[in-house]
């Protein structure tokens, strides 16, 4: 497989040059530098910074943009890295959008995934509100954005699997959000100011969704850990260990009625100062047996 390598001051100092090169299954290595960029990724490579601190793609598209016609941008045609194929992977990186707060720019996705089998590791994902997107788009949004967004950004994908490893997210408001079976592990999850970590709209039909497994949560502001994008959203913590920031009740449920369908589950968690917490009460503690199915061979077969 080939490997390009992508360097400031040399004539492949872009990322955009270097994906039209690679071949599929390729990899890119890319040396450290700021790379202001927007990308879609259409085919399986794999993208390896050398040191996620020096080595950012950065962009700065908001909700609130105007496009040619005049027109918001809305949430998802924002992002700074679109991965929308299956089989790629992201090492060693920053993707971050520096648009700034949600109530001046609106939503701004750093990371968007369109795609099965996606693995991120050692990555920090970096923006205020809709930090990561987890596609695909729940089924009501495909059909709304028919005439405003291309086509093979309004795929659906049964569950679209992504691994999410020793990773750091940033964000305050819905951060983690979208429809996929996306795994998180060792993870470091802050909130920059009071509001919601995950909001997931996992289809009814899947078994998993939004799953953080020995993750820590940090930061600021009164948050809470997930409310449902959509009926049957789901988000489960096995092993995590919570600021005080995360609100005693633990979760919302977005609207009324989303309480009745969402599946939010914790087991063996904590906060960091071992203080007691009593969840509403939509949230449900898994038994140990419970517990126990959630492991990476079955959260991603």
């Amino acid at each position: 497989m080939k490997t390009v390598v992508v360097k400031k001051g040399t004539k492949l100092d872009t990322l955009s040059k270097a994906i039209e090169l690679v071949d599929d299954g390729g990899t890119i290595i890319v040396f450290p530098g700021r790379y202001e960029e927007k990308l879609k990724i259409k085919k399986p490579v794999k993208i390896h910074g050398l040191d996620p601190e020096r080595t950012v793609i950065v962009y700065a598209d908001h909700a609130k943009k105007l496009d040619d016609s005049g027109n918001e941008y809305g949430t998802f045609r924002t992002y700074t890295l679109m991965l929308a194929h299956d089989d790629i992977e992201l090492k060693n990186l920053t993707v971050e959008n520096a648009s700034g707060p949600g109530e001046i720019f609106g939503q701004a996705v750093a990371l968007h995934t369109l795609g099965d089998r996606i693995r991120i590791s050692n990555c920090l994902l970096k923006s205020y509100q809709d930090t990561l997107f987890l596609g695909p788009l729940p089924e009501d949004l495909r059909e709304r954005y028919r005439s405003s967004l291309p086509e093979d950004e309004l795929v659906g994908i049964e569950n679209a699997r992504v691994l999410i490893e020793s990773s750091t997210i940033i964000g305050d408001v819905d951060f983690i959000f979208g429809s996929a079976n996306a795994v998180f592990t060792d993870c470091r999850i802050v909130s920059l100011r009071k509001g919601y970590v995950a909001a997931p709209s996992t289809p009814k039909d899947q078994e998993y969704g939004f799953t953080f497994l020995n993750c820590v949560f940090a930061g600021e502001g009164e948050t809470y850990l997930a409310r449902p994008w959509r009926d049957y959203g789901k988000a489960v913590f096995i092993g995590c260990t919570y600021g005080k920031h995360i609100k005693e009740e633990g979760f919302h449920n977005w609207e009324a009625g989303r309480e009745k369908t969402c599946r939010f589950y914790e087991a063996d968690c904590r906060y960091e100062d071992d203080s007691s917490f009593q969840r509403v009460s939509f949230a449900k503690e898994l038994s140990p047996e419970e517990a126990a199915n959630y492991t990476l061979d079955n959260l991603l077969a």
